[in-house]
């Protein structure tokens, strides 16, 4: 980890949050958007919430755009801006697979709701991310 750290020194980085404006983890977005059951959505399927502050940076590509996002723990996510106001990270070809990834992260069964205090349990309530190119990236939930 320490040898990332030092690779990544110098690159643009961003901090963001998985809580929502007033410090809770929303029960039906972002890594809940999957709870659902009306809509018939797979209880996995997440987001990781773009905030207003980080679209204004430019720092990821724009709507639709595949990009990749390496992490800490060596996968790597098949990534796409999407929703109103290019608000969310998604998995593209199947938006389950970055609710697997972060319930796993967390130690949670697939489909569980994602509670506030499984992420203070884990020890993070946001993510780091450092621009490597303009389709590349790396994420720290470490």
């Amino acid at each position: 980890m320490a040898k990332a750290k030092t690779r990544l020194k110098g690159l643009p980085h961003v901090r963001i949050s998985l809580l929502d404006n007033q410090g809770r983890l929303p029960k039906r977005s972002g890594l809940n958007w999957g709870q659902r059951p009306e809509y018939n959505r797979n209880p996995d399927e997440a987001y990781i919430r773009v905030p207003k502050y980080v679209d204004n940076l430019g720092f990821f590509p724009g709507v639709g755009v595949r990009f990749t996002i390496h992490t800490d723990d060596n996968k790597t996510l098949t990534c796409t801006r999407a929703q109103d106001s290019a608000k969310a990270i998604e998995t593209p070809d199947d938006n389950s697979i970055m609710g697997r990834y972060f319930r796993r992260r967390l130690g949670l069964a697939s489909g569980a709701l994602v509670r506030k205090q499984d992420l203070l349990r884990y020890g993070r309530t946001d993510l780091d991310f450092y621009k490597i190119n303009s389709r590349t990236y790396y994420m720290d939930f470490s």
